[in-house]
């Protein structure tokens, strides 16, 4: 009997053990709170709860301008964004990372992928923002919500519809 009860308590120690070496790993990893992502493979977006939980929202109705209709600001990295009818959203200006010539990124109603062609040029109103977008901020406006990163990045989603310039290069999803 005092061989098995040896046994039990071995077999206890190295349980103990282990879930104290699981402990240790947990609580000294390293915690960051940057600019995550949803993990999905849709690449390197941030979650929109995350900017609705962190960043500061700014009120719509600020960035009215009288050039069209929704609302327009410009962000750190000089683009002019829109929100507009229905939740349609664009961004003008150095579209990093897109062919050359493209100076629009965004997506309309209808349309079922985002777009940074040439051709999108047409579908986009001529607004002109006149405020600034500032970093950890985020603007809501007919169901999308458009957001300047820490890192002066531009984020745009409604639904599945999402781009995300920075500025070495520009996401799109679905592409």
């Amino acid at each position: 009997m005092t061989a098995r009860l040896r046994v039990m308590a071995s077999g206890v120690r190295r349980w103990l053990l282990a879930a104290c070496v699981i402990g240790l790993l947990v609580a000294t990893s390293p915690v960051s709170r940057a600019e995550p992502t949803d993990g999905s493979a849709t690449g390197p977006f941030p979650e929109v709860d995350f900017l609705h939980k962190y960043y500061s929202s700014v009120k719509y109705d600020d960035y009215f301008t009288s050039s069209s209709g929704g609302v327009w600001f410009t962000t750190p990295l000089g683009l002019n964004c829109g929100i507009w009818d229905r939740g349609a959203f664009g961004c003008s200006g150095d579209i990093s990372g897109a062919p050359p010539g493209t100076t629009n990124v965004g997506w309309v109603n209808g349309q079922i992928r985002m777009r940074y062609d040439p051709g999108f040029i047409v579908l986009v109103p001529p607004g002109r923002g006149e405020r600034d977008l500032p970093p950890r901020t985020y603007i809501v406006y007919n169901g999308t919500t458009c957001a300047t990163m820490a890192d002066t990045s531009t984020f745009c989603s409604r639904g599945p519809y999402k781009f995300y310039v920075t500025p070495t290069r520009t996401l799109l999803y679905p592409p």
